[in-house]
């Protein structure tokens, strides 16, 4: 059992570095078959990520979406393709149509009627699968302009260092990547991203009860929409992320056999670790991992509050079950760093 990353489809080298503290494993809901970003690929081949496809075929299809996109956006919105269309929102409405087809996504571009038609369950999923895709590219190329940024000024400061004998300590000094913090693309449209990944998930749910995300703005909405979240206490959460390291128990560096059993626990067992979460205390969450217990809600439940419109056609597993809580899990993304930091940057 492995935990899921959501609504983001993307794992950036900062995700993956504060996500390795806590997990030895984690789950990513992948909106096509075989187009994983080349740096997710090592992630899956080193055994660290697992790749959860609830949807295959279509790829043509995207093909073709994609070269739609990629034209508006460098004919309207004043930009490099899929980038502009996606920072101009472009994308948001018609990606997310439940009713319609992947033909609404160019039509829409191109100013075509669209024939009236009931669309088949492969159609239905399409936009959302473009528009997980699209926001995956988004955020691929936003963290590689965060790298290009960084080589930059590390190559600055060694050209000041040359000519000067300085060091540009802004720049981390010589031969040592910027330190820079993530930008928070993932952020960008998070309602439209949580509500096609939603729907894409619970085509054939993967059988956890834990979802792990860096956005502080997904938790506060998943939070809001049920009745009641347990927030544990930080004097848990303490030992929590630090466990100590004993003879015959899993690795410390995996914190989801204890995740699980958060999900099964009585409420009175939980109570005494946790306490209620409110909106007066979402401000006073600090910079590190938070978790949560949704009381009394199969996660299945939960993700199909996010959706409108015709309901998802599921493929059950066999070894499918409810889970009595859901377990939710923000980790802020680590800085990348240059030498002696979390992530070298190279060239």
């Amino acid at each position: 059992m492995k935990p899921i990353c959501f609504p983001t489809t993307y794992v950036s080298a900062s995700a993956a570095a504060s996500l390795r503290a806590l997990f030895l494993s984690v789950v990513t809901c992948q909106p096509f078959a075989g187009r994983l970003p080349p740096d997710m690929r090592t992630l899956q081949e080193s055994g660290f990520l697992d790749v959860l496809t609830p949807v295959t075929g279509g790829e043509q299809r995207l093909d073709d979406m994609v070269r739609e996109f990629g034209q508006w956006g460098r004919l309207h919105a004043g930009g490099a393709g899929l980038q502009a269309a996606f920072w101009r929102q472009r994308l948001q409405a018609d990606a997310l149509a439940e009713e319609g087809s992947s033909s609404q996504l160019i039509s829409q571009i191109q100013g075509r009627s669209i024939p009236t038609r009931g669309p088949a369950e492969p159609d239905r999923l399409m936009p959302a699968r473009v528009f997980l895709y699209l926001a995956q590219e988004f955020d691929r190329q936003s963290c590689e302009v965060q790298r290009d940024l960084a080589r930059h000024a590390r190559l600055s400061a060694e050209l000041r260092h040359a000519l000067t004998g300085e060091n540009d300590v802004a720049a981390g000094g010589r031969n040592q990547g910027l330190a820079f913090e993530p930008a928070g693309h993932e952020d960008h449209l998070w309602e439209s991203r949580l509500t096609a990944w939603a729907r894409l998930f619970l085509r054939q749910p993967y059988p956890s009860p834990v979802f792990v995300t860096s956005s502080a703005a997904v938790v506060d909405h998943v939070i809001a929409s049920v009745p009641r979240a347990l927030r544990l206490l930080p004097e848990a959460l303490a030992t929590f992320t630090r466990p100590p390291v004993t003879v015959g128990l899993p690795s410390p560096h995996d914190v989801m056999p204890r995740l699980a059993e958060f999900a099964v626990s009585s409420l009175s067992l939980l109570e005494k670790q946790f306490a209620t979460d409110t909106p007066e205390t979402a401000g006073a969450r600090g910079a590190g991992p938070d978790v949560f217990v949704l009381p009394e809600a199969d996660p299945t439940h939960v993700f199909a509050r996010f959706l409108t419109g015709v309901p998802v056609e599921r493929v059950r597993r066999p070894d499918e079950r409810p889970w009595r809580h859901t377990v939710l899990v923000r980790v802020p993304p680590a800085p990348v760093e240059g030498a002696g930091g979390i992530t070298p940057i190279v060239d």
